[in-house]
């Protein structure tokens, strides 16, 4: 099991907004990893979803989106 695509960013994150980014879904990717070959299998499938939303930029939720619009207005 492994997560390597690339992180979706928003643009305007600076070159070390995206280093620190991509080292935090690195550090999750290894845990997941350790987790993995403990045989924690649930455990390690729940940090590589978590990263794959993540660098797919997040999911979409209804209450978010409403959030969002309140504070543009």
């Amino acid at each position: 099991m492994t997560c390597s695509e690339h992180a979706a960013l928003p643009l305007g994150f600076s070159p070390e907004m995206r280093a620190g980014w991509e080292a935090a879904l690195q550090e999750l990717q290894h845990q997941a990893s350790h987790l993995e070959n403990r045989g924690a299998i649930r455990g390690a499938v729940t940090l590589y979803d978590a990263i794959r939303i993540a660098r797919a930029g997040g999911l979409n939720c209804e209450h978010h989106r409403s959030a969002q619009s309140d504070a543009r207005n």
